[in-house]
């Protein structure tokens, strides 16, 4: 283990509170500056062997100061207290209009799809999808605009798939499924599912049941550098 040098203790401990999931943080040195002992309280969110890592890690990257893994205890306790506000939490993309042109006799369509991150109206992205269309694919093909917008919020993990779309009856109305795919954090193929209730909004179902399904993993944190998309009429 190196020695401190230069580093405070409140400086190492206000990094580490930095960290995913820690919600306090106390060192103990000894009388030559060494580290001796790292206390760390978290929520479970995180596993404790993932909170040692990120502590080891952050110090080596920030200071080159390397700290036996054995001198770092944690402890976990479940809280209702959310790490950020409440209204970020309730931050999501929604629809702000679709819009969808048919050309029965060439059978072609253009749809467009505009969504807004919680309720600011700067910040929104701009999905269109147009090509050969039949009335049987009426829902397919707002549900492709619509997975074209999410693609355009900025920092988005990976890209978002339509793998599959359908109607189905479930407790006697009727409602969209969808089924998005999308790479994790292993470069796996992950299943993000969503479903809508037909309101007599046509195929503004397939646009709702894309939100349902992506909103799950966007909600809570706002995407850096959303950009306003100009022209939405």
């Amino acid at each position: 283990m190196d020695g401190v040098n230069q580093v405070s203790v409140e400086e190492m401990e206000q990094l580490i509170c930095q960290l995913p999931a820690v919600l306090k943080c106390a060192i103990s040195v000894n009388d030559w500056g060494a580290v001796e002992e790292i206390h760390v309280l978290t929520s479970v969110e995180r596993a404790p062997k993932q909170v040692v890592r990120d502590v080891e890690s952050a110090l080596l990257a920030q200071w080159n100061l390397r700290v036996d893994h054995k001198r770092v205890s944690v402890a976990q306790i479940v809280t209702d207290e959310p790490r950020e506000s409440s209204q970020a939490a309730t931050r999501r993309l929604k629809i702000f209009e679709y819009h969808i042109d048919t050309d029965a006799l060439n059978h072609t369509a253009y749809t467009r799809v505009t969504l807004q991150w919680g309720d600011d109206e700067s910040e929104r992205v701009q999905g269109e999808w147009s090509g050969r269309y039949m009335p049987s694919q009426y829902f397919q093909v707002m549900a492709w605009a619509a997975v074209e917008a999410v693609n355009q919020v900025p920092n988005l993990p990976a890209p978002v798939v339509l793998a599959e779309i359908r109607r189905a009856t479930l407790a006697n109305r009727s409602v969209v499924l969808v089924g998005l795919t999308q790479f994790d954090e292993r470069r796996r193929e992950s299943l993000l599912i969503g479903a809508a209730e037909e309101r007599g909004d046509g195929p503004g179902a397939s646009v709702r049941a894309v939100l349902d399904a992506v909103n799950r993993k966007l909600s809570g944190s706002k995407p850096l550098g959303l950009r306003e998309m100009g022209g939405v009429s």
